[in-house]
């Protein structure tokens, strides 16, 4: 020993990388809500869950969303009105950036595959519409 006071450094931590890219919609596959959540509340990200157990065709689909995204009764329950409402939260919820998980969406006759994909490309616009803004939006479902 040279006699020397030992001086600690700070630990600096390396800020966590987000679980997702920037720009993004995927299935949710393994991430774990509660981690979705820790997440989006350390980096100040809203996190909007669409609960979509019971719904059984488009209308009730949207008529979820619109709940989650607390939007007004007279919202027109149809894909433009639905991208339409997206893409102006960060007038009506201003923050860091945005996560819209979808949980439960249905997969029956009155849910099809078209209605499945008409919803999917409004998301995936939605998403590509942010990416220019240069604001983070990630669209997650299961």
């Amino acid at each position: 020993m040279t006699g020397k006071p030992i001086t600690e450094k700070p630990i600096t931590e390396k800020p966590k990388r987000p679980p997702l890219p920037t720009h993004a919609l995927r299935p949710l596959g393994r991430i774990r809500r509660e981690t979705l959540a820790a997440w989006t509340a350390r980096t100040q990200q809203a996190l909007i869950t669409v609960d979509c157990s019971g719904c059984a065709d488009k209308r009730d689909v949207l008529s979820a969303i619109a709940r989650a995204l607390e939007l007004p009764s007279w919202f027109g329950l149809n894909w433009d009105a639905l991208y339409d409402a997206l893409t102006d939260l960060p007038q009506q919820r201003p923050a860091a950036g945005y996560v819209l998980l979808l949980e439960h969406l249905p997969d029956g006759p009155r849910f099809g595959t078209d209605e499945r994909a008409a919803l999917l490309a409004v998301l995936r616009d939605t998403v590509d519409d942010y990416a220019e803004r240069k604001i983070p939006f990630r669209v997650l479902y299961d």
